[in-house]
């Protein structure tokens, strides 16, 4: 084989290539499932995460029946903010204190909640809580809660 046929046989592997990757980009900008579970691992990536385990009960039962599991979603954000206080910087590892909290309950925590009803919801529940920093100065963070598998 010659130089000049073995750079025209990388030429077209390159192309192939070049086209195959095309089309998983074309295949995963589509909706679906593959575009959910994207999505889905992108609000998992964080600068760090936390387990908690909240009770419900005590606290609903200030609240009529029916607003129940309501009133359940109210408490879960109540004691995500009261114990997520201060975060682990990943770059520095120093202990951060940030002005600003802001609380994302993902769809899958809520069915969870409200799967048996609004009068009857669950007592105890675990989540996964990953926080992210949204600005630079390390003022403002998002608390993203997930059901604890």
């Amino acid at each position: 084989m010659s130089s000049q046929e073995l750079e025209k046989q990388t030429e077209t592997l390159k192309e192939e290539v070049e086209q195959k990757e095309a089309k998983e980009e074309k295949r995963e900008r589509k909706r679906g499932l593959r575009k959910k579970i994207k999505l889905y691992e992108e609000k998992l990536k964080g600068d760090g995460e936390r387990i908690l385990t909240v009770r419900f009960f005590p606290g609903i039962t200030s609240a009529p029946r029916w607003k129940w599991a309501k009133k359940a979603v109210s408490i879960l954000r109540e004691k995500i903010l009261k114990h997520c206080k201060q975060f682990e910087d990943p770059t520095t590892g120093k202990k951060i204190r940030p002005k600003e909290r802001e609380v994302w309950i993902s769809p899958e925590l809520n069915a969870i909640i409200w799967s048996r009803g609004s009068k009857n919801p669950l007592r105890t529940i675990r989540v996964k809580i990953v926080y992210k920093f949204l600005d630079d100065e390390k003022k403002s963070v998002e608390l993203r809660v997930f059901p604890a598998v």
